[in-house]
């Protein structure tokens, strides 16, 4: 399957800079800081975004609202569309062969214990700390065939227009040549790859 292609060559390739990414992990989930990664392997480039909620529609807790579902299916067809996300340089020849969206509504917390039995609730805390512990995450995978890989010298991020609360992507990249790292902002929403697949 090409996503365990994708992910075997992004954590060989991530154990080099494993130290470095442990200290960024303690703070990894920051409003309007998304994270990217692209792994270039033959004829194939993958990305993987990974954005927090609150940059993409404006809030983290789980859509129930009428009007906070449709923002979320909105911003999911957006991710659908990918030139509202990136584009890559056409002189790759690169054609879509999979896609996938989704949001992890990921109020995990129901897990983490086991709220009768180990604590009071009206005592120790309420309701509304929790709401603000979930970390929703819109994830989007695409992956592409290339006739001309080693051409693409640039990627385009019309993403930060699309949605303007996003600030920033940090980028993990990783082909053939090694690996590197990028940050991206809104005022200059590209990177250079010249030399790097």
């Amino acid at each position: 399957m090409k996503k365990s292609i994708y992910y075997s060559l992004l954590m060989s390739a991530m154990m080099s800079v494993a130290a470095a990414e442990e200290t960024r992990q303690v703070d990894k989930h920051e409003h309007g800081v998304g994270e990217l990664n692209i792994a270039v392997e033959g004829s194939a480039i993958n990305l993987e975004f990974m954005i927090p909620g609150a940059d993409i529609v404006g809030f983290e807790y789980e859509a129930k609202s009428d009007s906070d579902i449709a923002l979320v299916n909105t911003a999911l067809s957006k991710f659908q569309d990918l030139e509202n996300i990136f584009t890559l340089s056409s002189s790759g020849n690169c054609n879509l062969v999979d896609a996938e969206v989704e949001i992890n509504q990921g109020d995990d917390h129901e897990d983490e214990h086991d709220h009768e039995d180990e604590h009071d609730h009206e005592d120790e805390h309420d309701h509304d700390e929790h709401e603000e512990e979930a970390h929703n995450e819109f994830v989007a995978h695409y992956s592409f065939t290339c006739g001309n890989v080693k051409e693409i010298d640039r990627i385009d991020f019309p993403y930060f227009t699309t949605f303007p609360n996003s600030g920033e992507l940090e980028i993990q990249f990783v082909s053939e040549v090694g690996s590197t790292s990028f940050e991206v902002e809104g005022d200059k929403p590209f990177i250079d790859l010249k030399g790097k697949i």
